[in-house]
């Protein structure tokens, strides 16, 4: 799997074109590295940076970027609910308030919804409609139809499919998981769950039950793994937020999005299928100007 998506780029260099012409070569063609990168300080993400602002290494080597936005491209989400019975109250919190949470969403940007337990269901593929996709998460409420127990890592890999099934979709690609993290995942481990993701240049973003928490180490059985969407979400630069309102975090989430910024890089030449570490920082002079921050951007991709 590789988490570098097929460009188009026009025949003029993408740096020498305005942010909107260059976003609109992102379609087919020339390999690029997208990277979906949060900056944040003590007050929240931090607005206003510019490609001289950023540099990004690949396997330790410093790369030009050939583009660098933030807000200017559309956002595709899909909520990933966990309908286990422990969720019930946080499922209402955001179906009380999901039309006006979307509200958050502008003209060009999708939602979908897809719901899961032990099993996954696709309630609404990526839509525009914000009163079809407030519906959907209407029907998570419903009694479940879905077999009991509850399957983390499963859920994310068809998630990860969803996108890769919608291949119209450009911009920022994210998962939006409300789950209280608790799960034994069978034959699913992480790497492969952030082999998926990364191949389709999602950000996973978690709102967890407020005493959620990471797992202990599990056992010596390499079958069995205990969930970590702390981990998951870390490791393709999204966020965790510990709530006992889901409606709030499912709010400040989206808003947080809108804040992000949309780096890409031509893909340095390498050996195929493997996976290569990609690191984004500050300049010298954004890190005098700005202080201390953080970076939320994924660990890396996986070559074809």
């Amino acid at each position: 799997m590789n988490s570098i998506r097929a460009l188009c780029l026009a025949t003029l260099l993408p740096c020498l074109l305005s942010p909107q012409e260059a976003a609109a070569t992102f379609e087919a063609g020339t390999t690029q590295v997208q990277l979906d990168v949060l900056v944040s300080n003590g007050k929240g993400p931090v607005a206003g940076l510019t490609r001289e602002d950023f540099v990004v290494s690949d396997e330790g080597q410093t790369v030009a970027l050939v583009y660098a936005g933030a807000g200017d491209e559309p956002l595709n989400v899909l909520l990933l609910l966990d309908v286990s019975g422990s969720m019930k109250g946080y499922l209402e919190q955001i179906a009380k308030r999901a039309r006006g949470i979307l509200d958050l969403l502008r003209e060009r940007d999708k939602v979908g919804v897809m719901v899961f337990s032990k099993d996954t269901d696709y309630y609404r593929p990526f839509t525009s409609d914000k009163d079809r996709a407030a519906n959907a998460i209407d029907q998570a409420l419903l009694p479940s139809q879905l077999p009991s127990g509850t399957a983390i890592n499963a859920a994310l890999i068809d998630a990860a499919e969803a996108f890769a099934e919608a291949k119209s979709l450009s911009g920022y690609r994210a998962v939006l998981i409300l789950t209280d993290n608790k799960c034994l995942n069978y034959r699913v481990p992480d790497d492969l769950v952030l082999e998926k993701l990364y191949a389709q240049d999602v950000v996973l973003n978690s709102i967890v039950t407020k005493n959620a928490e990471p797992p202990k180490p599990a056992g010596a059985n390499p079958d069995f793994s205990f969930a970590d969407v702390f981990k998951l979400s870390a490791q393709t630069g999204g966020e965790v937020l510990r709530t006992d309102r889901a409606d709030e975090a499912f709010a400040q989430l989206l808003k947080n999005m809108r804040q992000r910024y949309l780096l890409s890089y031509r893909a340095p030449s390498g050996e195929a299928k493997t996976f290569r570490r990609v690191k984004v920082e500050l300049s010298k002079a954004a890190q005098k100007r700005l202080g201390k921050v953080s970076i939320r951007a994924r660990a890396g991709y996986y070559t074809r």
